[in-house]
């Protein structure tokens, strides 16, 4: 229910007096009374019928103009916001794009230095392997070197002992001076019994053991 609030200013402190609306609210029923009470057509004679017809379209097109403007202007309002905004968001993404660049940038030259310091650890430890690679060859060539010294130097020692042309005659009358037999025997503990026609010696132990 809507009311109307009247205030009243006297001497007396302030008074509040509630009106009620003039109108019936929807909710509450038509009144018995009025239940059947069909209300009268008011009759408007010619004259007043066209010039409320005319007043009428005068105002129709008076809120079609008003309505046309504002629709214009809103349309205007809109188009230079929607121009704005796009301005701003274009200066904006520019201004991340540019930023963006900047931190890439930023980026690609950490990653850059982080790169050429590897590169340098890198060959450095390439560096160390590559001489000790090298210090291990030397060292193998070394020793190959040696050992091929060392038979060398027995094959120089045992070239005195060739026979040469020049020494062939003195080295056949040695031969037959000294006879050599080769067929000779070795027990078990290593001791070499040489010449076929010497005589074998046996230890006691081993005659012991013979028999």
């Amino acid at each position: 229910m809507n009311f109307k609030h009247v205030f009243l200013k006297r001497t007396c402190p302030m008074v509040t007096q509630i009106a009620e609306a003039h109108r019936k609210p929807r909710w509450l029923p038509v009144a018995k009374s009025k239940i059947y009470r069909i209300p009268k057509r008011p009759v408007i004679s010619t004259e007043e019928r066209l010039e409320l017809q005319r007043i009428n379209n005068n105002y129709n097109t008076q809120m079609r103009a008003i309505r046309r403007f504002y629709h214009e202007e809103m349309i205007k309002e809109r188009s230079s916001l929607q121009s704005a905004s796009s301005e701003m968001s274009q200066r904006l993404e520019a201004e991340e794009w540019e930023k963006c660049v900047q931190i890439n940038d930023k980026w690609n030259s950490q990653v850059a230095a982080e790169r050429e310091e590897r590169r340098k650890v890198e060959l450095a430890a390439m560096e160390d392997f590559a001489l000790k690679r090298m210090e291990v060859k030397d060292a193998e060539m070394k020793d190959k070197i040696a050992i091929a010294s060392e038979k060398i130097r027995e094959q120089k020692e045992l070239c005195s002992t060739f026979i040469t042309p020049e020494t062939l005659e003195a080295a056949i009358d040695h031969a037959l001076a000294n006879p050599t037999d080769y067929n000779f025997a070795i027990d078990l503990k290593g001791n070499q019994f040489p010449g076929r026609d010497i005589p074998i010696t046996y230890e006691k132990n081993a005659e012991k053991t013979n028999v």
